[in-house]
């Protein structure tokens, strides 16, 4: 969560910082609806709007590794239940045989 919310601060910063800079050099300004927002306005929406987009970014690329984890670790167990369905004779002669031949200790009173 630390990492999260240290990813949505940098995030406004740096639009913010943007948003100055590009007031600043280019006299940026936002109409809406006939309303002329004034330069902090602009930079202070366009900061919320940033974050917005960061943290479906950061949604939008949690979900989509996420799903490849979960669907890499369905098809590992699905194939290794395969292997086991599949081998489960041999597997249990082997054990049977391990079992014969293992050292018996002898309990010594």
């Amino acid at each position: 969560m630390k990492n999260f919310i240290l990813a949505i601060l940098i995030a406004v910063l740096i639009t913010y910082s943007c948003g100055i800079v590009i007031n600043e050099w280019y006299d940026f300004t936002v109409h809406f609806d006939d309303h002329l927002f004034g330069p902090m306005e602009s930079v202070a929406g366009i900061t919320v709007i940033g974050a917005i987009m960061a943290v479906i970014g950061v949604i939008v690329a949690v979900s989509i590794f996420g799903a490849l984890i979960i669907g890499l670790i369905a098809g590992v167990i699905g194939l290794m239940f395969a292997g086991i369905a599949v081998f489960w004779p041999m597997l249990l002669v082997i054990a049977f045989i391990v079992w014969l031949v293992k050292d018996k200790r002898q309990v010594i009173h």
